[in-house]
């Protein structure tokens, strides 16, 4: 006869308000998903699973710029536009996607400096492959006008989308300043359903 082994499990809202000691497992039964105490975490933290979804937030800084001369410039806090510029673009590309992830929403951050008036679109791009190449813009996936002063951090929450084979992603950058206005952009944050 063999002896069976069961751990706790629940619900996600469930296992979600307990806090399990340290080695303790939990099984979530919503998400299929084993979770391992450390005596602190609330739910416990998800371990990796073969075919199990984990959300992760990615940080990107890379940018594309067309031409440092009267455009956007490196620095190195990331991209800046000087004053009296209109309608200036840069991307950011998102090389770190993996076939399968599913980009859920960004945030830009960064910092402006507002004298007179500026403004500061992103949007979420797919470039397809295609004679000759097209890009389609993601639904809901545009952050529109930022037009304030100070330190943004301007969130999309865009329709989910799955990351597949001849796709490529940026996050197309557009600003305009006025006299004595700038906008530096730091980079941007990424929540991505990822298959472990």
């Amino acid at each position: 006869m063999s002896t069976k082994i069961q751990f706790k499990r629940g619900t996600t809202a469930q296992v979600n308000a307990v806090t399990p000691d340290i080695g303790e497992p939990l099984y979530d039964i919503t998400a299929a998903q084993l979770r391992m105490g450390d005596g602190a975490s609330v739910g416990g933290n998800k371990v990796a699973m073969e075919g199990v979804k984990i959300s992760r937030t990615f940080m990107v800084n890379g940018f594309h710029f067309p031409s440092a001369l009267l455009e956007w410039a490196p620095i190195i806090s990331g991209a800046y536009l000087a004053a009296s510029l209109a309608a200036k673009k840069f991307w950011i590309p998102l090389n770190f996607l993996k076939i399968g992830d599913v980009i859920k929403s960004y945030k830009l951050v960064g910092d402006a400096t507002l004298a007179v008036a500026l403004t500061l679109d992103c949007k979420l791009v797919k470039i397809n492959k295609a004679h000759p190449i097209t890009t389609t813009d993601i639904t809901n996936g545009a952050i529109v006008q930022i037009v304030a002063g100070g330190a943004f951090s301007a969130a999309a929450d865009n329709d989910d989308e799955t990351v597949s084979t001849d796709k490529q992603y940026v996050l197309e950058v557009l600003g305009t300043t006025g006299i004595g206005d700038s906008i530096k952009v730091m980079g941007a944050e990424l929540l991505v359903d990822r298959m472990t």
